[in-house]
């Protein structure tokens, strides 16, 4: 939070907010996806340059401390830090349910995991508005307290209409090694505009899997 207000002054704190995951998932996924890089580093330049050296190097800093804090302690570090910078939009109906609820409805929603994984290879989750991807995030710990490795036995498709929570769950799940596909779409109308695949789905083949494996769909 620190790092982020100090790169407020010209540039309010909502839009340094959104530049800041905007650039970050932006970096993560050009470094394993082709498709579209161009036009996402052409997006990146243009956001960067709205900031000086010492304003982007902050940026990177604030990045490096999401990645320890998820590595010391997964949870939805994007979504606290979001709802304390008081920037989200009620008008837009934005309110982050808090991790320790997610906790609890993941614990209820996957307790049976164990005994699902031996009638199929994985488990698939749907989140319908991820925000900042609170749900997905307790799903992944809730599995993994069971000794189940997530990232070889969940896959996740998340949707959300707000590019920045896009971006934000994008982030979170990227640096957990979720195996996620998060797509920019309204998830009432199913217009859709953007897919963000995580290195996890890439890597570890999900597109062919998803297609030969039958999944069973366990909505968060």
């Amino acid at each position: 939070m620190k790092l982020l207000k100090a790169n407020t002054g010209a540039i309010d704190m909502h839009t340094v907010f959104r530049d800041f995951c905007e650039v970050s998932a932006i970096a993560l996924r050009n470094r394993i996806d082709p498709q579209g890089r161009q036009e996402r580093e052409d997006e990146y330049e243009r956001t960067k340059a709205r900031y000086d050296e010492a304003q982007v190097g902050r940026f990177a800093e604030a990045l490096a401390v999401v990645a320890m804090e998820l590595s010391s302690e997964p949870r939805d570090v994007l979504g606290e830090v979001y709802m304390q910078l008081e920037i989200a939009s009620k008008d837009l109906g934005q309110f982050y349910t808090p991790y320790s609820v997610c906790q609890l409805m993941a614990s209820m929603q996957v307790a049976d995991a164990a005994t699902l994984l031996k009638e199929r290879p994985y488990l698939t989750v749907y989140e319908p508005a991820c925000g900042a991807g609170a749900m997905v995030i307790a799903v992944s710990q809730a599995l993994a307290a069971q000794g189940i490795d997530y990232r070889e036995q969940m896959h996740v498709t998340a949707d959300d209409i707000s590019p920045t929570a896009v971006h934000q769950s994008y982030i979170q799940f990227e640096l957990l090694g979720i195996p996620a596909l998060v797509n920019r779409r309204n998830s009432l109308t199913l217009e859709h505009f953007d897919t963000w695949p995580t290195a996890a789905h890439v890597l570890g083949g999900w597109h062919y899997r998803l297609g030969s494996d039958g999944g069973e769909k366990r909505s968060a």
